[in-house]
């Protein structure tokens, strides 16, 4: 009882009173806060057959996933607990990487196009993720001798790539590192069996092998 009283105090869980003051609890609401994002995301990514996904998870055109982002946008806004710059920082942030998902896989995707997508601001967490070639893959076609998926993610980072016409539109995951760095934005970037981190608290990107290999990418964001 007293973990639900903390939850509501601190805005993680809303609470409907009676009159007589007793907490009732939303149906929906309690299966959307217990859902770990962090968990169907991941099998989203790594899974050899798609999992099925809530329609609210999975954009499988850029304008679907540009129209949700600008609806987290203004939830964010709306939010109490979350100031109107880290919004717009973590609008920009997500916008970015889920742009990068749909650009560098146009007419590549290895089985479902698309990205999933999910974000719960009471947990203050953003989770995207795609089943695309990832990101060595696509460097690739203008740096041929990249050898490993930590070598990718690290030009993907920190190098402007020529010839990429992504690059046209902006520096991509270069605006994502600066922006998580200098501000209360963690990261977690997965590609292969490279991994980006940024910690939450502003510090420098590392970037190491993971444990398990992603085919595309997968992405968590923490505020």
């Amino acid at each position: 009882m007293q973990t639900l009283r903390n939850w509501e105090k601190s805005g993680k869980l809303h609470a409907e009173r009676s009159k007589g003051g007793q907490r009732f609890y939303d149906l929906q609401g309690l299966k959307t806060f217990a859902l770990d994002l962090k968990i169907l995301g991941l099998a989203w990514a790594t899974s050899a057959l798609p999992p099925e996904l809530p329609s609210e998870y999975y954009c499988e055109r850029p304008d679907r996933f540009t129209s949700r982002v600008a609806k987290m946008g203004g939830e964010l806004q709306k939010a109490g607990n979350v100031s109107e710059d880290l919004a717009s920082l973590l609008t920009l942030v997500v916008g970015e990487i889920g742009d990068n998902s749909f650009a560098h896989n146009v007419g590549n995707w290895s089985d479902v196009p698309g990205v999933f997508f999910g974000y719960n601001i009471a947990k203050r967490v953003i989770v995207l993720a795609d089943r695309g070639r990832g990101v060595k893959k696509t460097l690739q076609y203008v740096r041929p001798n990249l050898t490993t998926d930590v070598e990718a993610l690290n030009v993907a980072f920190t190098e402007i790539v020529s010839g990429r016409s992504p690059e046209k539109r902006g520096n991509g995951l270069k605006v994502v590192r600066r922006v998580a760095e200098s501000n209360e934005i963690g990261l977690l970037f997965r590609s292969g069996i490279g991994l980006v981190t940024i910690p939450l608290h502003p510090g420098l990107m590392r970037i190491r092998m993971a444990d398990g290999n992603i085919r595309g990418t997968y992405a968590v964001i923490q505020f």
